[in-house]
């Protein structure tokens, strides 16, 4: 051989040897396999990175991140949707495969394990700390996992947990970081997923990056992400495990924040939403690279278990990125995403999406096509000069279809229970079924055309004080204008209810369920308002309905119901209700306080008093006034004033609250405060007959006959009006 051909031997050598190096894990099955620590950080904008270009200074950790090792440019999320975007990121499968179409009202099933569950197998210790209900537990996400930490907390008022803040989530890991640290230095490895929500809709960044970002909330939230990642950081390289922790850190989805007329995301498929953030870091990967070819979530699964050596399944949708990262080649496979949200919630029209090299196309009731390369900001439809291109790219896309979902393409969701829709809500989510027409109907709306008809109903939802007003009269147009939308009109019951419409609640809510009739957690809501109009008989069918409709374990419609019994003195089975869910969950304070009731209409008020007390464990006042009326009942005039001021103290406005106080103090012999009291809380013009009811008891102990008689037609004009 001459000595040419031998250098050049050599040189092909040592660049084989280069490119091996980027993944020599994978050729080392002994027990110093390296950790991985998967952070998914919801609603990142990948242009609000100074790796991406951003110059706004929010984010030195993942800049150094990127700068460690290799960024990708371009890649594509499957739905701009946090539960489903995580299932695809997790299972290295399409939503149509893995059917996590939504959030929570689908659950991820273990046809397909979970990255988690493969590194389980393989020996690795495993642990998950994720910030918001979306990918709790409950609905599949702990699969695989040792460890699976969600400590949320209330979102708002009287709410269960939903989310919890980045330091939170970063405080738990890190605790356990210690001690999987210490049984790596023992040969296990460890596998970690972080989820931070912070960056997610309503932007409210804590001190000092309220301040430092004022007039951009958005990037003061991706700031105080950015800072508690670093805190992870800092401890790999403090504890020397940045030198056998390979870190694959990125975006769920992006956030439209106006582009395309979408504030936030969930509805549309522009790149706004779909082009996500990617970096890799970590022993083997090279420093400072920018990976340019399109990539999408669908390849993180297999990608991950080829830098750890571990064989993947040859069926995953996904491919092992990891040519990419010594700027080899790897199949330039088309990507598929898709938003069902508009279609589940809104009756509005399926978006599916096919990009192939740098061409976008988006199905929906109407064809778009884009170049992405010559257009990113996808401003400019080629759909009617590309006709061929649309065609030839339709039936791939329909083809993938079929391939992933050879039985069809069907979005089957659980019914969301009473306790779900509040926390979904207090998310600003909504949990619709879908109805029963077929996902893909080109006849429904275009969700690109009303999609700011869903931005204005989530806007109303958040308006307190004088906004409610102009909110509830927008709320209504938009009922006007979609006629058939089940969120439209659920808001509406919901803001009607708030404003103290109740006549209009109850229309809204009918309406509402003969859109969606598998909402059992409207249904509730539904048969309680019915129950506080006096339509007793009613309100029983709606829940006896919903009862039918929800799970096993759904507490609140099983209280619900028992109430309604109660009020129709069907006791035996109001108390076996509430007793198979205290049974269950004996501090329910719910079940404690339909108990107490129950207890009441038995007349067995010392039982039911202690009951009553029970049920005020939470932070809601209305429990407190329920015991302050009980109190008064039984002429223990000191404990309702004491019940009914700590009710005012938790909501100093509550007109029920005052009414009971009123009471109590015209019983206490001061009546020209308790009258001041009755005339405050009859200015605040109560929503509900109960209220007005309280108010006229408490006129008529001071002796005011008419001012007791006007009360009580407004409660019947509020119930006779439905």
């Amino acid at each position: 051989m001459s000595s040419k051909s031998s250098w050049a031997a050599a040189v092909v050598a040592v660049i084989a040897l280069a490119a091996a190096g980027v993944w020599w894990w994978a050729a080392t099955r002994s027990d110093n396999r390296p950790n991985v620590l998967l952070i998914t950080i919801d609603t990142l904008r990948a242009d609000h990175l100074g790796a991406y270009g951003a110059t706004n200074g929010a984010t030195p950790a993942l800049d150094a991140l990127a700068a460690s090792g290799v960024r990708f440019d371009q890649v594509q999320t499957a739905v701009p949707l946090t539960g489903p975007s995580h299932a695809t990121i997790l299972t290295g499968q399409y939503p149509p495969a893995h059917g996590v179409r939504g959030n929570v009202v689908f659950t991820l099933g273990s046809k397909y394990p979970t990255l988690a569950s493969l590194l389980k197998q393989d020996g690795y210790q495993t642990a998950a700390f994720v910030g918001a209900y979306p990918v709790a537990g409950a609905f599949g996400f702990n699969q695989g996992f040792d460890t699976f930490n969600e400590d949320f907390h209330e979102t708002s008022p009287g709410e269960q947990g939903a989310e919890r803040r980045a330091n939170e989530v970063t405080d738990s890991a890190l605790r356990w970081l210690e001690s999987a640290g210490a049984a790596t230095r023992a040969r296990k490895p460890f596998f970690a997923w972080l989820h931070y929500y912070d960056p997610h809709a309503p932007y409210s960044p804590p001190p000092p990056y309220r301040e430092r970002f004022a007039g951009h909330p958005y990037d003061g939230e991706i700031a105080f992400t950015d800072a508690e990642i670093g805190r992870v950081t800092d401890w790999l390289r403090s504890t020397h495990h940045d030198a056998d922790t390979i870190v694959v850190l990125l975006a769920d989805h992006d956030e439209g924040l106006g582009e395309h007329d979408e504030l936030m995301h969930a509805v549309l498929v522009y790149q706004s939403t779909m082009r996500i953030p990617l970096l890799i870091s970590g022993p083997g990967i090279p420093k400072g690279t920018v990976v340019r070819p399109r990539a999408a979530t669908v390849d993180i699964l297999p990608t991950v278990l080829g830098l750890l050596g571990i064989r993947a399944d040859p069926a995953l949708a996904g491919r092992d990125l990891r040519p990419l990262l010594a700027n080899g080649t790897v199949s330039a496979d088309p990507s598929y995403g898709e938003s069902l949200f508009g279609r589940l919630n809104c009756h509005w029209a399926s978006l599916r999406t096919w990009v192939k090299d740098d061409w976008k196309l988006i199905a929906g009731s109407q064809a778009e096509l884009y170049n992405l390369a010559q257009d990113p900001g996808e401003i400019h439809n080629l759909a009617s000069q590309e006709p061929a291109r649309v065609d030839r790219m339709t039936q791939e896309l329909r083809r993938a279809l079929q391939r992933i979902a050879p039985q069809g393409d069907k979005a089957q969701p659980n019914p969301a229970t009473p306790e779900q829709e509040a926390r979904l809500r207090s998310l600003g989510y909504t949990a619709g079924s879908g109805g029963s027409r077929p996902l893909d109907d080109p006849r429904l709306p275009d969700p690109r055309t009303h999609v700011q008809l869903y931005d204005r109903l989530q806007a109303a939802t958040a308006a307190q004080g004088p906004a409610l007003a102009r909110a509830f009269e927008d709320v209504q147009e938009i009922a006007r204008i979609d006629p058939d939308n089940p969120f439209a009109f659920g808001t509406l019951a919901s803001m009607a209810y708030r404003f103290g419409s109740l006549p209009m609640a109850e229309r809204a809510f009918q309406r509402t369920l003969v859109l969606d009739p598998d909402r059992p957690g409207i249904r509730q809501n539904y048969g309680k308002l019915l129950r506080e109009l006096g339509h007793l008989d009613a309100s029983e069918r709606e829940l006896r309905i919903a009862l039918a409709q929800t799970s096993d374990d759904d507490s609140r419609t099983r209280v619900n119901l028992a109430e309604t019994l109660v009020a129709l003195k069907k006791t035996s089975e109001a108390e076996t209700l509430v007793s198979s869910v205290l049974a269950r969950e004996p501090k329910n304070p719910e079940a404690l306080g339909a108990k107490g009731r129950l207890l009441l209409a038995q007349n067995r008020v010392p039982e039911a008093l202690a009951s009553l007390q029970q049920a005020t464990a939470g932070s809601d006042p209305e429990p407190f006034i329920e015991l302050a009326a009980a109190y008064l009942s039984a002429n223990r005039i000191a404990d309702a004033r004491n019940a009914a001021t700590e009710a005012l103290r938790r909501n100093p406005g509550h007109p029920w609250a005052i009414a009971v106080l009123a009471h109590a103090l015209i019983l206490d012999g001061q009546r020209a405060q308790g009258v001041e009291y009755l005339q405050r809380a009859v200015a605040i013009r109560p929503r509900r007959p109960a209220v007005w009811e309280a108010l006229a008891a408490g006129f008529e102990a001071g002796g005011q006959a008419a001012d007791a008689a006007r009360c009580r037609r407004e409660a019947k004009t509020l119930t006779d009006a439905s």
